[in-house]
C-alpha cells in the first residue's frame, strides 16, 4: 500500500512537530531537529523516494525515544539509589562516630558509638528500677553481652570491637571477610537490643506504683560525668517513662541502621511474665 504525496507530506509535518516537542520538552541532543532537517533537505535535493525515507525516519525516531526513555528510567533508579543511600548515612550520622581503625566503615563506627551510648547513658537506669532478683538476672546476661559489644574498657574499645579491629589489621585481610563480620557485629547487637525491647515491653505490663512517681536518683551507683548524663536524659520522668524512654531509644538504634529483620524468633522466657 502506497502512501500519497500529501500523505507523506502530513507525515513530514507530524514527525518534525514530534522533533520539536521532544527537543523543547526533553533534550535537543537527543532529538536533534535540525538534523533531521539536513537529512530531509538532502533526501529532496538527490530525488530519494520521500515516503521510503519518512517511513524509515520515523523508525528512527521511535528508536530514539525507546533509548532515551530507557536512559532516563537507569538514571531516575540511580538517584533514587543516591536519595537512598544519602538519607541512610544521614540517619546513622546522628549518633556518635568511635573511629577505632582508619578502615572501619562508617556504618559500625557510627553503630558502634551508638550502642555504647545506649549501654552508658541509658541501660543502667534499669538497675535502679529493677528489684526483683529473677528480673535483675535478665539485665545481668543483658549487660554482659552489651558490655562485650560496645563498652570500652578504660582505653581499650569493646572485646568485640577490637576483634573486629584484628581483622581489619591483617595483612592478608579480604573485604568479604571484613563485611561478614561487621554484619555480624550488627546482627549480634541487633538481637540484644530486640531482647532488651521485649523486656522492656514486660516491665510496663507490670503493675508497680513506684513506677508511677517521678523518678530518683539516689540509687545509681554512678559518679561523676557519667551520672549526670543518666540524670540529665531521665529527669522530669516516671518510673514508666524511663523504662519508654529505654525502650524508644532501643528501636531508634534498630529503625536507622535498618536491623528489624535480626530478631531471634525465641518465646519470651517464663520469667519475663513474673509480676
Amino acid at each position: 500500500m502506497t502512501t500519497s504525496i500529501k500523505e507523506t507530506e502530513l507525515l513530514i509535518i507530524k514527525l518534525r512537530d514530534k522533533y520539536a516537542e521532544y527537543a523543547s520538552k526533553y533534550s535537543s541532543k537527543w532529538f536533534p531537529i535540525d538534523l533531521f532537517e539536513e537529512r530531509l533537505e538532502l533526501a529532496i535535493k538527490n530525488r530519494m523516494n520521500l515516503e521510503g525515507f519518512i517511513l524509515a525516519e520515523i523508525t528512527n525516531f521511535e528508536k530514539i525515544k525507546a533509548s532515551y526513555e530507557k536512559k532516563t528510567k537507569e538514571r531516575s533508579f540511580a538517584e533514587q539509589v543516591d536519595r537512598m543511600i544519602e538519607k541512610n548515612i544521614a540517619r546513622i550520622k546522628k549518633y556518635p562516630q568511635i573511629n577505632f581503625h582508619s578502615l572501619a566503615s562508617l556504618e559500625i563506627s557510627h553503630f558502634y558509638g551508638a550502642l555504647s551510648e545506649f549501654a552508658i547513658y541509658y541501660y543502667p537506669i534499669l538497675w535502679q528500677l529493677v528489684t526483683k532478683t529473677e528480673l535483675r538476672n535478665f539485665l545481668q546476661k543483658f549487660e554482659e553481652k552489651i558490655s562485650f559489644l560496645a563498652v570500652p574498657r578504660g582505653k581499650k574499645h569493646s572485646k568485640r570491637i577490637e576483634d573486629h579491629a584484628l581483622i581489619l589489621t591483617r595483612n592478608n585481610k579480604k573485604e568479604i571477610d571484613i563485611e561478614k563480620d561487621k554484619n555480624d557485629y550488627l546482627k549480634e547487637s541487633a538481637f540484644l537490643l530486640h531482647e532488651i525491647i521485649d523486656y522492656t515491653n514486660m516491665l510496663i505490663n507490670i503493675k508497680n506504683s513506684e513506677w508511677e512517681s517521678p523518678l530518683k536518683f539516689d540509687q545509681l551507683y554512678i559518679k561523676g560525668e557519667k551520672r549526670q548524663k543518666i540524670i540529665n536524659n531521665f529527669s522530669n520522668l516516671t518510673g514508666y517513662g524511663a523504662i519508654l524512654k529505654i525502650q524508644d531509644n532501643a528501636q531508634r538504634i534498630i529503625d536507622d541502621f535498618r536491623l528489624r529483620a535480626f530478631r531471634k524468633e525465641t518465646p519470651t522466657p517464663s520469667s519475663y511474665r513474673l509480676v
